[in-house]
C-alpha cells in the first residue's frame, strides 16, 4: 500500500518509483519465464535485434508472470489509485530495439476515455543513456497533456532534450505511471528487456463503457501488430481461472461484459 506522500506524488506527477519490489529468487524466476515466454511466442522468428518482440505472459508456461496481476504489491496499489473495482488487464514482456518516441498510452478525456496504471520493470539496469523510461511530470492532466499533443513535434527536440524525469531503475525496481502520461526512452541498446503489469479503471458511465469497449477492440489487434495474428490476447488458461481466484474472476466477468475476449 502507498503511504500518503506516495499517493500524492502519483496524483500530482503521474508516476511513482517503487524500489526493491522483487527479491533475488523472484528475479531468477522472472528471467527464466521471460526467456521461455518469448521463445515460445517467436519460435519461428528468433530475435535478431532488428525489431521489437512482444508477448503477453498469462499462460501456464509463465505462472509467475500470470499471477502478478493478483500480487498485492501491484493490485493493492492499483486499487488505492483507482478504486477497489479496478480491472487487472494483463502482463507482458518486451525486447525493445532503439528509442521509443514520445507518446501517451491513453488520452485525457474524463468523459469518454478509459485510463489506468502501468507498472514497468526492466531485467537490466537502465539510466539516461541506455533506454530508461522518461516521463513528463504532470502530463496525465490537462492542459499540459493536450499542449504536448499539439506542440511536442513542433519543438524539433531530440527525445533526450525534452524536459522529463528519467526513471533510473535496477532489475528489482518498478515504476508505476498513469497511462495518460507522456513517456519515451532514449539511447536504448538492442534487446532492452522490459515487462509491464497493467490495470484499467472500471468504467462507471455509459460513455466510459463505450470508450472502454472501443479500447478492447483496439487492444485485440495487438498480436497482429506484432506479426502473430493467430495468437489470442488473453490466454484461455488465464480466462479459465482454474484456481478460482475471486478477484481474477471478477475481472474476467467485467472484461467479458466489455468485449475484451471477443477475439480470444
Amino acid at each position: 500500500m502507498l503511504i500518503e506522500q506516495q499517493y500524492k506524488h502519483f496524483q500530482t506527477f503521474g508516476f511513482l518509483i517503487l524500489p526493491q519490489l522483487f527479491g533475488q529468487e523472484e528475479l531468477q524466476i522472472i528471467n527464466t519465464e521471460f526467456k521461455r515466454g518469448l521463445e515460445k511466442a517467436y519460435f519461428d522468428n528468433p530475435f535478431d535485434g532488428t525489431c521489437r518482440h512482444w508477448t503477453t505472459m498469462m499462460g501456464p508456461e509463465t505462472p509467475f508472470f500470470a499471477h502478478l496481476l493478483e500480487d498485492s504489491r501491484f493490485c493493492q496499489v492499483a486499487e488505492q489509485l483507482y478504486g477497489e473495482d479496478v480491472m487487472g488487464m494483463g502482463c507482458d514482456a518486451n525486447r525493445y530495439v532503439g528509442n521509443t518516441n514520445w507518446h501517451p498510452d491513453h488520452h485525457v478525456d474524463p468523459i469518454v476515455d478509459c485510463y489506468g496504471v502501468k507498472f514497468a520493470y526492466y531485467l537490466e539496469p537502465v539510466g539516461a543513456e541506455n533506454g530508461a523510461l522518461r516521463l513528463i511530470p504532470g502530463s496525465h492532466k490537462n492542459p499540459l497533456h493536450d499542449d504536448l499533443r499539439e506542440n511536442l513535434d513542433k519543438f524539433g527536440f531530440e527525445i533526450c532534450d525534452v524536459p522529463a524525469y528519467v526513471c533510473e531503475l535496477g532489475p528489482s525496481d518498478v515504476v508505476a505511471f498513469d497511462m495518460r502520461c507522456w513517456h519515451a526512452s532514449w539511447g536504448g541498446a538492442i534487446d532492452r528487456r522490459m515487462c509491464t503489469v497493467v490495470y484499467y479503471n472500471n468504467p462507471k458511465t455509459p460513455e466510459e463503457e463505450e470508450a472502454t469497449r472501443d479500447r478492447a477492440g483496439r487492444n485485440a489487434q495487438t498480436p497482429t501488430q506484432f506479426q502473430r495474428p493467430e495468437d489470442p490476447l488473453y490466454h484461455p488458461h488465464w480466462i479459465a481461472n482454474a484456481e478460482g481466484n475471486p478477484k481474477r474472476q471478477r475481472w474476467i466477468n467485467r472484461m467479458s461484459e466489455l468485449g475484451f475476449f471477443e477475439s480470444a
